[in-house]
């Protein structure tokens, strides 16, 4: 291509973006993002010769039999990966950078049910933090704790800390690691963020977690780590009776299957055994009048190969 015709076909991202990625209301999204915000926030969409080379690679993907999977003996894994985001920040002290997981790297990406190639490898990073940042501002204004599972490295902690700085955080992860991550936070910052030992397969840990009325859940890329075995989890949040649960969560229903695009998606998300089922059980505990859903909205935007970034709100009735 052309570099001058590339600078032409330039798309940024806006608020009427965030707007659509979020679900929310303009004027909810105007008081939360502000121009700097945006800035560099650039992409081209692909041309159908890269959009084939894409859809080769996802095919050689779903024929490799290593490919991890999601699931309850991957939590090794997940030792090793947030061991490694520990040492990282020991040597480099507390920022988003340090505290960032490593999948954010990718400059293709999906968005409005295409492929984009991003102009640099935080946009990712960066739409999710304004898609967080838009929802905890939205939903959380008459919370005072949010509980957060699966924590991972405590970079969804530190943002909502520094949002709200008087409310109560509570962190919870199955990995030793993570739970150090939030006793560095908290040294680093003056936090108080609490960390809990929490196993979202076994519910191990449940006794330590005191979910109230004015108690917000939420799950940031976590439960997808569940595939169909969010049963036990769900019912426990049922029983406690938060006043919100949020979860920027694949949601395999969202997409629609008569698009090759969207298709490639669920076999990328079934390749990963990510979760399944889920906003299925919620409608039918919907239908029985036991939970409210507030809000189920697919963003839109994604990272390769599947959309992480879809969006349901509920509550216990």
């Amino acid at each position: 291509m052309n570099p001058d015709s590339d600078q032409a076909s330039l798309h940024s991202i806006s608020l009427t973006d965030l707007t659509k990625m979020s679900g929310l209301p303009m004027t909810i999204v105007s008081a939360v993002v502000q121009c700097d915000d945006l800035a560099g926030l650039r992409y081209l969409p692909l041309n159908e010769a890269e959009t084939t080379e894409i859809g080769q690679r996802l095919k050689n993907i779903l024929k490799d039999n290593t490919i991890e999977r999601a699931g309850a003996d991957a939590q090794h894994r997940w030792q090793l990966g947030w061991q490694e985001i520990l040492e990282r920040v020991r040597l480099g002290g507390i920022s988003e950078n340090t505290l960032l997981p490593q999948y954010f790297k990718h400059d293709i990406l999906r968005l409005y049910g295409g492929y984009i190639r991003a102009t640099t490898l935080d946009f990712e990073k960066r739409i999710f933090r304004l898609l967080k940042a838009i929802l905890f501002f939205n939903y959380f204004t008459n919370i005072s704790h949010v509980i957060e599972f699966g924590c991972g490295t405590g970079a969804n902690l530190l943002q909502l800390h520094k949002m709200f700085p008087k409310m109560k955080l509570t962190g919870c992860d199955w990995v030793q690691p993570s739970l150090e991550l939030i006793g560095l936070i908290n040294q680093e910052t003056g936090s108080n963020i609490q960390p809990i030992n929490f196993n979202m397969f076994t519910l191990d840990g449940n006794e330590n977690i005191n979910i109230t009325n004015f108690t917000a859940v939420v799950t940031l890329h976590a439960m997808e780590q569940l595939g169909n075995n969010f049963g036990p989890f769900l019912d426990m949040l049922i029983s406690n009776r938060p006043a919100v649960c949020i979860h920027l969560e694949p949601i395999i229903e969202f997409y629609d299957t008569t698009l090759e695009f969207d298709l490639d998606a669920v076999n990328y998300h079934n390749k990963r055994n990510y979760l399944s089922g889920f906003f299925n059980k919620l409608r039918d505990y919907k239908k029985v009048g036991d939970i409210e859903i507030i809000q189920s909205h697919r963003s839109g935007f994604g990272s390769t190969f599947q959309e992480a970034y879809s969006i349901i709100v509920w509550r216990p009735l």
